[in-house]
């Protein structure tokens, strides 16, 4: 055991020996108090730490009400010990092509020092000092948010079915074959959004769409497009057909095409006359991932059925015809950001962290956004859940108020804006921790939106019965026309954001019993939203 750094109460240490090794993992599991994270390839690295003995160790901490995370590869040679894992520790995640392991917990983490695959562990390296122990933790997170449920990994495995795969195509002539492939594969249903009418016209010359009419006699077909004298015509073979639906809609720049709810395929769509169909083609993505198929769907059932919402509120008209174009400005952005980032990946032999980060980021707001849109849909169809549970609001605030501040560091726009919030001793309420989560993001976020400089202050205060949580900011404020309208759907008046973020905050603090309000700040500029909850002692 060799010493390499001390600080009276925090320890950098290399291990020397597999005994040393599984004496010092004992020792950080027996010390966990609150959360253990463990990240371990498939081969020989868990054998050496004793099956039997292994198992128990995970037991005794999932009894002492620890939370387990667990990310390994899981492959045929190991499927048998994760059924077993898993049987065990309930958040359980597979990742291709994991190297080594670690373990990290509330304050200590061990890694093996090698990446050997066959031999035993013959050293590791240990700390408890608390930066290093930080960015463990923040690689752990980094890598449980790239990973997938096992679950999903094991019945690849067990059922031979099509793993999940995410394909950026770059090549017009591949991008053409797939769409090519797809129509014609179609068992039950297709969804189709074509962002142009001479879209509809080079598909038709290329007998795209004869597949379609083929597959209407036995599936049912959507088709979203714009319609104009190019291609009349060929909406009215298509509506000849049986199960063949067409929607006028607005022009764009994004095509796509959804299979049986099990296929997609996106890609950019360039306005050029007289090229063919290929020419038109920009970069793609290609992919069978379950939970993009899903937001993507939502927002093609959304547009679909704006139609009939525009024909049952006449005094709404020009508020959806906006939303219909904000949302498709607003999912266009995250998923152009995804292809160009992509591809620039693809173009350099080098890993690029920044592409990375930018991936994500979008992800993030692609999903932001498809959370919301799913949301509405509930609130419409009446069929929001709100599970409550007690939690600390403070504790809440605080975490997501540093989420905000490390994407304020992250993102020059904001570099002029600083957000506080003070942290209060535990303020206890009974309500959806997600759902109360999400109308403090939609805040913060609006408020980030009209705040070129100055601050966003968040507040937390406790009165009778109830506690009231405000976000405050400096920027340019409510404007008259947009206040009586502020909670309605699809009220916004920014270049970015559906204008569903606030109509969705109020249904979800009226289901709690609360309120919610927004106004103007009476000195100074800005504007100031707040709502409540019932507190409990």
């Amino acid at each position: 055991m060799a010493l390499v750094k001390t600080n009276n109460s925090e320890r950098t240490e290399i291990l020397f020996g597999q005994p040393a090794v599984l004496e010092k993992w004992k020792q950080c599991a027996f010390n966990t108090k609150n959360e253990i994270n463990i990240y371990a390839d498939s081969s020989g690295s868990l054998e050496t730490l004793g099956f039997k003995n292994y198992l128990e160790i995970l037991r005794s901490l999932k009894e002492k009400g620890v939370r387990i995370r667990y990310i390994t590869e899981i492959s045929k040679s190991n499927l048998q010990f994760c059924k077993m894992l898993m049987n065990i520790i309930p958040e359980f995640h597979h990742l291709d092509g994991i190297k080594g392991a670690f373990g990290v917990t509330d304050d200590e983490f061990l890694a093996t020092a090698t990446l050997q695959e066959v031999k035993p562990i013959s050293h590791a390296i240990y700390s408890s000092a608390k930066q290093l122990v930080e960015v463990q933790r923040h690689i752990f997170e980094t890598l449980w948010d790239r990973s997938v449920l096992a679950e999903r990994k094991l019945k690849e495995i067990e059922e031979g079915t099509e793993p999940e795969f995410f394909e950026v195509i770059n090549d017009p002539q591949r991008s053409t074959e797939i769409i090519t492939n797809l129509a014609g594969m179609i068992h039950n249903e297709a969804l189709v959004l074509l962002p142009l009418s001479k879209s509809m016209v080079r598909l038709y010359k290329l007998d795209i769409l004869k597949h379609l009419a083929n597959s209407s006699k036995r599936s049912k077909i959507r088709i979203i497009c714009p319609i104009d004298s190019e291609n009349e015509g060929i909406v009215q073979y298509l509506r000849s057909q049986s199960n063949i639906s067409i929607l006028n809609g607005p022009e764009g720049s994004i095509g796509l095409l959804i299979i049986d709810n099990t296929k997609f395929f996106i890609s950019e769509v360039h306005e050029e006359t007289g090229k063919e169909f290929s020419k038109t083609l920009g970069y793609g993505l290609y992919s069978n991932s379950v939970s993009v198929i899903q937001s993507i769907r939502l927002f093609f059932e959304l547009l679909w059925k704006s139609d009939e919402l525009n024909e049952k509120l006449k005094d709404h008209e020009r508020l959806q015809a906006e939303f219909i174009n904000i949302a498709s400005h607003e999912i266009k952005t995250p998923i152009q950001a995804l292809l160009t980032y992509s591809e620039l990946l693809q173009s350099e032999s080098e890993k690029n962290e920044s592409y990375v980060d930018a991936i994500q980021r979008n992800a993030l707001r692609l999903k932001l956004l498809s959370n919301n849109l799913l949301d509405l849909t509930k609130i419409q169809n009446k069929t929001l859940v709100i599970n409550k549970d007690k939690f600390d609001i403070s504790e809440v605030i605080s975490l997501m108020v540093e989420d905000f501040r490390n994407q304020i560091k992250s993102n020059r726009a904001y570099a002029s804006i600083e957000l506080l919030f003070t942290r209060h001793d535990p303020i206890f309420v009974e309500a959806d921790k997600d759902k109360i989560a999400q109308i403090i993001s939609n805040l913060i976020h609006n408020a980030l939106k009209f705040t070129e400089k100055g601050t966003i202050l968040v507040s937390l205060k406790k009165g009778q019965g109830e506690v009231t949580i405000s976000v405050k900011d400096t920027g340019t404020g409510i404007e008259p026309h947009i206040i009586t309208n502020l909670f309605t759907k699809f009220a916004t008046k920014h270049h970015s954001g559906t204008g569903v973020g606030l109509y969705i905050s109020k249904s979800i603090v009226e289901a709690h019993e609360g309120r919610i309000w927004g106004r103007n700040n009476s000195h100074g500029k800005g504007a100031t939203f707040a709502f409540t909850l019932p507190s409990k002692s």
